[in-house]
């Protein structure tokens, strides 16, 4: 009790963020945030979509080349709302309704109570605080729980159909839409840029600083927009994504952006593994080249880039509006606006996407009066991997991953009474996590220490505005995770492991300043640095709740994990390892996890094998107890499943098949690290050790 009375005594308390704001009145504060824009993808980042009105916010401010973003959209989000990484506010991968509490705090699904939002420090500093636009966050942990004081858009779900006006909703509960276009010409990018002008000036009305948190849905798939928006850029993306990355990497030099010496345009990405139908054709192989394709396939994914071009400018048209309104008003000197996206372009699935709801969709190839309806109502599309691989050019991969693809976001800075109008690139390494002390120092607000009950964990972020008025930020490593994916930036080296590939997967070491784009792996030249930085990454990790603390297990515990995931994607697999538990139950070695993938664990102190397909679980399971110490040999072919335990044949059952694509969670020794491989709740950690595991693999019809 004493304790908890402490905690309530701190609940006011607060720290204060070193740094004065030269201006004499606190600021008004606009956060835009896109949805799945890929890096190049803005006129002042060298994309061909027009964005005259974010280009110029970018004139008259800076420009980050290196902010780095949480790999997907609710991570990024939970990341850049707290101040903490995505694991510390309890959203590690992604959002559920059915969070595990085995799985740690990291991955509640939802924002934990030990984190404050940017609203709930803002608000006590005299913030008037306004949401408008997609959550994603858990509609349990809502905009206005999470002290927002108005709402308009969606809390559940990633996305939805943009022309569905009854989905979206204004919050307090009983609040009137103050802007309900007909259901005939509702289109919710039009609609949230309305209402961002709508909440600031209610902001403005009430003669107090505001701040307004304008989350876009778009470019998110479904890709969607008035099919006369999109008209006009399809002859453009006929002329295919090869040229078109051509052209955007020379205007990256153009601008000033690049150089030619340490940025290099990459190949085509590869497309991760998949199943074959949900990867086009293309799982483990690069994305095709446009000249490769016939001329209604061309027409087709032209229409739908073209469609997701439309979204783009339409956003940059909402942010015309608002800047005309801040100007009509005299706010727009002294409103930091802030301008990024939540992760790199999305490639899912395949170089052609898919039609249809995310990965139960199809592809569609649509041809004459029928292209045209593509992003229509009632629609589905998504744009494809190709497609990506042009918004986040120049670098590998995309959404999802850790490599500069999937990481690396646009970041526009824009506040003349605060930073001047300096037209300045920052090639300093930032991550969204920095927002919250860049507004904190800028709004002169104060980080609790305690709130509602509960103690909060200090920042991990530091604010930006030294790096946006000339100065230099501090020295940091950066840590990322996301579903097997990861990295760590030490200085300009970067660690990074990636996931879904054709290829062993291990870590790649890269030297950012020489080479950004990541063409040149110097793991093997410097095997010291790859040993000691994937040592601070498993430290980090534990440290942020990526990875739960739990019993040892050898050598070939978390070092393990970090030092290969085999392919299993197609292969036979044969594992073998020695045992010494204490424990009835619990994870031996799993790899994958909710899609596809296999577990050895015990159960009830019986040795089982679940191999899952498809989300399907099929297991065998030793009819007798195994001694406290073993070696066992597990197998699954084609034609059976078997377990062997001290040489001697204890199950055996007929095989699901071949696990059909190469699993998204990584390999996990004596616990299952992510979600459940086998059939039960993660991490079902093992008491005990498991030592000279080996997992071999053939590809069937091979002579290896």
């Amino acid at each position: 009790m004493k304790f908890l009375a402490s905690l309530l005594f701190l609940a006011t308390s607060t720290v204060a963020l070193g740094g004065d704001v030269a201006q004499e009145s606190q600021p008004n504060i606009l956060v835009i945030l896109a949805d799945d824009l890929g890096y190049s993808d803005l006129g002042c980042y060298g994309g061909e979509i027009r964005t005259p009105n974010i280009d110029a916010l970018a004139r008259r401010g800076v420009r980050f080349t290196q902010l780095y973003n949480s790999a997907r959209c609710c991570p990024s989000r939970a990341s850049l709302m707290t101040g903490l990484y995505p694991s510390q506010a309890g959203i590690g991968d992604f959002t559920t309704a059915r969070p595990s509490p085995n799985r740690g705090p990291g991955y509640l699904g939802r924002l934990t109570e030990r984190c404050v939002t940017l609203a709930e420090v803002l608000k006590p500093a005299g913030y008037g605080c306004y949401y408008v636009g997609k959550w994603h966050m858990h509609e349990e942990t809502g905009p206005i729980r999470r002290g927002f004081d108005e709402f308009y858009g969606y809390t559940r779900d990633h996305s939805h159909d943009q022309y569905d006006a009854d989905y979206y909703i204004r919050l307090p509960e009983g609040r009137g839409k103050e802007i309900a276009p007909p259901a005939s010409e509702f289109y919710a990018t039009d609609v949230f840029n309305q209402y961002a002008v709508e909440f600031i000036r209610q902001g403005q009305a009430r003669d107090k600083p505001w701040f307004l948190f304008l989350g876009h849905s778009s470019p998110h798939f479904p890709i969607q927009a008035p099919a006369e928006r999109a008209d006009k850029y399809e002859a453009t993306y006929l002329r295919g994504w090869d040229v078109l990355r051509d052209e955007r990497f020379e205007r990256m030099k153009q601008i000033g952006l690049i150089d030619g010496q340490h940025w290099k345009r990459t190949p085509r990405s590869l497309v991760p593994m998949d199943r074959d139908d949900i990867a086009n054709g293309f799982p483990g192989q690069p994305n095709p080249a446009w000249d490769s394709l016939d001329e209604d396939r061309q027409r087709d994914l032209a229409r739908r880039m073209a469609v997701y071009a439309a979204m783009v400018e339409t956003l940059d048209q909402g942010v015309g509006h608002i800047v005309q309104h801040l100007q009509a008003a005299g706010d727009l000197d002294n409103t930091l606006i802030l301008f990024l996206s939540d992760n790199g372009a999305c490639y899912e699935w395949g170089p052609f996407g898919f039609d249809g709801e995310s990965r139960r969709g199809t592809t569609t190839l649509h041809t004459g009066d029928d292209i045209r309806r593509i992003g229509g109502p009632g629609t589905y599309p998504s744009y494809g991997s190709a497609w990506a691989n042009l918004g986040n050019t120049p670098f590998r991969l995309y959404k999802h991953f850790t490599h500069e693809g999937g990481i690396s976001t646009p970041f526009i800075a824009h506040w003349p009474q605060g930073i001047g109008t300096p037209d300045r690139w920052i090639r300093q390494p930032a991550h969204v996590m920095d927002l919250m002390p860049t507004l904190i120092q800028a709004a002169r607000a104060r980080y609790p220490v305690a709130f509602g009950g509960h103690t909060i964990p200090p920042l991990e972020g530091t604010s930006l505005l030294p790096a946006m008025r000339g100065d230099r930020l501090p020295e940091r490593d950066l840590g990322f995770d996301h579903q097997g994916a990861r990295a760590y930036r030490q200085g300009d080296w970067k660690l990074v492991w990636s996931k879904r590939m054709p290829h062993e997967i291990q870590w790649e070491l890269y030297n950012l300043a020489e080479d950004r784009c990541e063409t040149n792996d110097l793991a093997e030249e410097h095997p010291d640095r790859v040993q000691a930085m994937a040592s601070e990454w498993e430290q980090w990790a534990r440290r942020v709740h990526v990875i739960y603390d739990g019993p040892a297990v050898g050598d070939t515990g978390m070092k393990a994990q970090a030092a290969t995931s085999p392919v299993i994607a197609q292969r036979t697999i044969t594992v073998t390892g020695t045992v010494a538990r204490q424990s009835a139950n619990g994870v031996i070695v799993a790899q994958g996890g909710r899609e596809q993938g296999y577990a050895i664990h015990l159960r009830d102190d019986k040795l089982a094998l679940d191999v899952r397909v498809d989300g399907q679980v099929t297991r065998i399971i030793s009819e007798d107890s195994v001694p406290a110490a073993f070696r066992f040999q597990a197998e699954l072919n084609e034609q059976h499943m078997l377990l062997r335990v001290d040489g001697r044949e204890l199950a055996r059952g007929p095989s699901p098949g071949l696990i059909p694509v190469q699993p998204k969670d990584a390999q996990s020794i004596g616990r299952d690290d992510l979600t459940a491989a086998g059939d039960y709740e993660p991490p079902n950690p093992l008491q005990g050790q498991v030592t000279d595991l080996r997992v071999e693999t053939t590809t069937p019809g091979s002579t290896n």
